[in-house]
């Protein structure tokens, strides 16, 4: 982002430089001149150095008393904006740098796994698994290869889990997670 914003102040500093020289130029000439209303409002937005540099190596508005005091205020406020802008707090640096646990423990359904299967082997085989140990299907997902599955009583989550990690066509079968819209947000660290 502040890349993106030195490239902006850079190109526009630059076309109010330009235009400076510009309106001198026709100034000179006897031309149709750009309104000093234009040339302000590029100082305004954030041209106000190519402005002040225009005004001097030009020598183009330096008797005008707005352009002479104006020009030169705006680009303290804006030099000291920018200053203000980008500091940062000791506070939030010291967090940046705080390290982030890699082990941090992660609430799961009790009674809900998921299941994600081989879609060129198919789900018959996980379906005929879970008629025999009569577990229930609580959400097919369709798009994705993948079911949600609650376990029959009579067995433990761990057990059931276990079990379907045997059935032919099966990628993976994992806990289900719970994610409370209240926990703070924990980043995912993917190691090899």
């Amino acid at each position: 982002m502040t890349r993106l914003i030195l490239l902006y102040l850079l190109c526009l500093n630059l076309l109010t430089f330009l235009v400076f020289g510009i309106d001198k130029w026709k100034a000179q000439h006897g031309r149709w001149r750009i309104s000093e209303a234009s040339l302000l409002t590029l100082a305004v937005i954030g041209g106000s150095l190519g402005a002040w540099l225009g005004m001097k190596t030009f020598h183009h508005k330096t008797l005008h008393r707005k352009f002479a005091l104006g020009v030169p205020l705006i680009l303290v406020l804006q030099v000291a904006l920018f200053c203000l802008c980008s500091c940062r707090s000791t506070a939030r640096s010291a967090a940046r740098l705080a390290p982030i646990p890699t082990e941090m423990p992660i609430e799961h359904s009790p009674h809900t796994f998921l299941v994600m299967y081989d879609k060129a082997v198919g789900k018959k085989p996980l379906l005929e698994a879970i008629k025999k140990l009569k577990v229930t299907i609580v959400y097919d997902y369709g798009l994705i290869t993948g079911m949600a599955l609650r376990k029959p009583d009579n067995l433990s989550l761990e057990e059931t889990m276990q079990h379907f990690r045997g059935v032919k066509g099966v990628t993976s079968v994992e806990y289900d997670h719970i994610y409370r819209l209240t926990d703070p947000v924990r980043p995912k660290l993917y190691t090899k």
